[in-house]
């Protein structure tokens, strides 16, 4: 029998240790490209490639770390600990948009001029197509395998393809003499950054306060309930969001008369009709409640 989550992990660790090998790549031929043609936003891009490399270690340390056991101290497991490392990153990316920002401003000011060579170009296209391919790459797993942290460091990949346009273009213009898009790009690039970082930044603060499921996933599995087992009404259903997993707490109504076994029976094809029906559902805590007409009148 394939083992899922071990698929998972090799699937994300390969993932990551490519684009690892391929940002120290950037940093090196992006710094070394941007002193040589004095381009502000080339440097500042190679260094965004450099910040990559420590997300993506922290994506790795965040998912070993995440899929631990659960523990005495930890008696929902340790899923939350890839939802805080995507948090993490979230931050890093709004602090490196602050500073792509704040360097194409501050060259404004100090009117730097960008000397042209095709080095420095070229270095600035090979990283828009590397960085698009890491972006994909990064994006198609996460999303196979419901990996928050990894679509997070797929969008940090995205953000420094889009550094890398801007740098493109400012390397360009120094060719014709117009120096200044150098430092405008930068400036619009700082802002897409930010909004992407802030963006997942909203997500990450939703799942640390235990967001809930969509209501009508919710609504239309408590209908399969009633539809498919002999429950007489569903006194409360509760769901959140444990990193990539989800805990859900149901409470049902049944027949007052009938023994223990049965309503026990009741109860384990409701937490089977769960897990069928909602996708990375880690746990069900279900309630046997006795159904009186009372309950049904409130």
């Amino acid at each position: 029998m394939i083992d899922k989550n071990k698929v998972k992990k090799n699937d994300i660790n390969k993932v990551l240790m490519i684009t690892i090998v391929l940002n120290i790549f950037l940093l090196l031929i992006k710094v070394i490209a941007g002193k040589t043609a004095n381009s502000t936003s080339l440097i500042a891009d190679g260094l965004h490639s450099g910040s990559d490399v420590i997300t993506s270690v922290g994506v790795i340390i965040g998912m070993t770390m995440a899929k631990k056991p659960r523990d005495e101290m930890h008696h929902y497991g340790h899923e939350k600990i890839e939802t805080v490392t995507t948090f993490l990153l979230s931050i890093i990316l709004i602090y490196s948009g602050a500073q792509i920002g704040y360097n194409a401003f501050k060259s404004i000011l100090n009117g730097n001029e960008v000397f042209f060579s095709y080095f420095a170009l070229s270095a600035a296209f090979i990283s828009i197509l590397i960085k698009e391919m890491q972006y994909q790459l990064c994006f198609k797993v996460g999303k196979k395998h419901e990996s928050p942290a990894l679509i997070a460091d797929a969008w940090h990949h995205r953000s420094d393809a889009l550094s890398s346009v801007a740098s493109f273009v400012g390397v360009l213009g120094a060719k014709y003499g117009i120096y200044i898009l150098d430092s405008l790009g930068g400036l619009i690039v700082s802002l897409l950054v930010i909004k992407v970082g802030i963006n997942i930044f909203k997500d990450c603060s939703q799942e640390l306060i235990d967001v809930s499921i969509h209501t009508d996933e919710i609504d239309k599995t408590k209908q399969i309930i009633l539809d498919q087992v002999q429950v007489k009404d569903i006194g409360d259903m509760r769901a959140r969001k444990h990193g990539t997993q989800i805990l859900i707490d149901i409470t049902i109504c049944v027949d007052p008369f009938i023994d223990v076994y049965e309503g026990h029976e009741i109860a384990e094809r409701v937490e089977f009709i769960i897990k069928e029906k909602i996708q990375n559902v880690k746990d069900v805590m279900v309630h046997v409640d006795p159904y009186t007409i009372k309950q049904n009148n409130i």
